[in-house]
């Protein structure tokens, strides 16, 4: 868990942390850094680490929380609407905002810690789950797998996407997977 004031001074040391986490993912696998050496490399003490987070992955967990809320407030400013007919609406506004964020899932790959891009972004359609269920005429327990299910193709294609050297626009892999979606719908090829 993590549990970071909300100032500038502790939101600097967290960047701080977030950054040294980074430059030793460059050097070794998550699972061989230590709590010292990162506050080494982040030039913050033991305890200012363990101020604001319990655990190594906290870093992770805390900066997929940023990187999503700032990504659902763009997508809740309307900047981006649907076409009719779109079968995956937020593919393109997410596709378009990680084309310029990627380093965190670069660094989530790397520490084989995709799960934590997956569970944020789960929690955030989950609290959209109101709205939902005024627009579904279906019981909540199947509204709750839908969001599991979105949230696993967003962030799995993203994850691809960025395996691949993201060699494709994301507006042009948008239309690609929305294409591809209607069609093997009208094959019955998705569930």
């Amino acid at each position: 868990m993590y549990h970071i004031k909300n100032d500038q001074r502790a939101l600097r040391s967290c960047d701080l942390i977030y950054e040294g986490l980074a430059a030793l993912l460059a050097q070794k696998p998550f699972e061989a850094i230590k709590v010292n050496e990162l506050a080494d490399q982040a030039q913050v003490g033991r305890a200012t680490f363990y101020r604001n987070f319990d655990l190594i992955e906290d870093v992770l967990r805390w900066r997929c929380d940023q990187v999503l809320d700032a990504l659902f407030a763009s997508l809740a400013s309307g900047v981006y609407v649907p076409q009719p007919g779109e079968r995956m609406p937020f593919l393109q506004p997410v596709l378009r905002y990680f084309s310029n964020h990627s380093q965190l899932i670069e660094l989530l790959i790397q520490a084989r810690r995709t799960d934590l891009l997956e569970l944020a972004f789960y929690q955030r359609l989950a609290r959209l789950k109101p709205q939902m269920m005024a627009l579904i005429d279906a019981p909540e327990v199947y509204l709750e797998y839908g969001l599991v299910i979105r949230s696993s193709v967003v962030v799995n294609v993203l994850i691809h996407w960025v395996r691949t050297g993201k060699q494709d626009a994301p507006d042009l892999l948008a239309a690609g997977l929305n294409e591809v979606a209607s069609q093997m719908r009208a094959h019955n090829l998705l569930l």
